[in-house]
């Protein structure tokens, strides 16, 4: 008798140890896949619904072949060839590309990092414009919720573009690096989003012959929007006249170009003056410049002599610097002047 409670005391202790453990595991796993599976169609009914959201803006988005996975620990949504066609300045724009790929934390929608594929082609229906952007690696990471973006950045490698802008200027050009984001300003209460955009070690025939240079170029752009509701407005114009209206203004921390011994940097703001036109001034340094002020009429001689006047001596630039110049740069009456002479750069109404 004893031997054969010991027996049973032994499976009853066995059972315990291995089948309640087991059991818990299964359920645990179990209720997991619910929650991933509830979860995943949430995601998907969400993209639907702002597809729809979109759609009474007349932006038309379409995911054929949506799929849904990332299971245990993630969601993501894919496609193939997504499509985008939506009016854009009085015109059909349409722009597709070849692979979506979106992926979130289960626990965290407010953060998702997209990949995509390539080629992106975009063109309009007069014909105006037709771009195709292929690249190595491209991804989008944005953070906050869709209708109050806490920041968006992007980043590429591998960037080639062709095409033609305006039905006839061609478009053509690479970089090997891309670097961009958005980020809310927490410092400030005025919807201020810091901003930055590099690209580094590209060539763009049409720039590299204004600037007489081949060598690799470098270009950054940064600052500060004020007054920038980002993920309110319907459209791109109905966004850019409610920050004109709320005295919106741009202020640029950083911005330089440099190909070789040609460089510009400056500094300084902008916004849009009632025909929502650019207006606005970056005080500036040019190095370089020789050809690019011959092709916009400006007698490089000229300014070597206003440098002179200003105090500059031995014909030294910006810095001391040979061949330096310190001009301001000017956005008024819809044309773009550099130091005293306006240029023919035109400035057109953005909306």
């Amino acid at each position: 008798m004893p031997a054969k409670k010991m027996g049973t005391k032994e499976r009853s202790n066995l059972f315990y140890l291995v089948f309640v453990p087991a059991a818990a595991v299964l359920a645990i796993a179990a209720g997991w896949s619910v929650f991933w599976y509830v979860k995943s169609h949430q995601a998907a009914a969400a993209v639907s619904k702002w597809m729809a959201h979109e759609a009474e803006l007349g932006r038309s988005w379409a995911c054929p072949n949506q799929k849904a996975g990332g299971f245990p620990f993630s969601i993501e949504i894919s496609c193939d060839n997504l499509l985008f066609q939506g009016n854009v300045s009085g015109r059909t724009l349409t722009g597709t590309v070849r692979g979506f790929h979106a992926v979130a934390p289960l626990l965290r929608t407010d953060n998702i990092l997209v990949r995509l594929e390539p080629p992106f082609s975009v063109t309009t229906s007069d014909g105006a414009l037709d771009v195709t952007m292929n690249w190595g690696e491209f991804y989008i990471e944005l953070e906050g919720e869709p209708g109050a973006p806490q920041r968006l950045a992007m980043a590429g490698t591998e960037l080639k573009l062709q095409g033609r802008a305006g039905g006839t200027v061609p478009v053509d050009g690479g970089f090997k690096e891309f670097h961009s984001y958005v980020s809310l300003a927490s410092d400030r209460h005025d919807n201020s989003y810091d901003f930055m955009f590099s690209l580094n070690d590209g060539s763009v025939p049409a720039v590299n012959d204004f600037l007489d240079t081949q060598l690799p170029l470098k270009v950054e752009f940064g600052g500060t929007i004020s007054q920038a509701e980002l993920g309110r407005a319907g459209t791109f114009s109905e966004f850019l006249e409610k920050w004109r209206s709320a005295n919106g203004h741009i202020d640029v921390s950083t911005a330089r170009l440099k190909s070789g011994g040609a460089s510009f940097e400056a500094t300084g703001g902008f916004d849009l003056d009632e025909q929502h036109r650019v207006k606005g001034r970056l005080d500036a340094a040019f190095a370089g410049f020789g050809k690019a002020f011959r092709q916009l009429n400006i007698d490089p001689g000229l300014v070597a002599a206003g440098q002179a006047l200003s105090g500059v001596l031995g014909g030294r630039g910006a810095g001391g610097i040979p061949g330096r110049f310190n001009l301001p740069v000017s956005f008024s009456g819809g044309f773009l002047s550099i130091g005293p002479v306006r240029t023919s750069i035109q400035l057109p109404p953005l909306y």
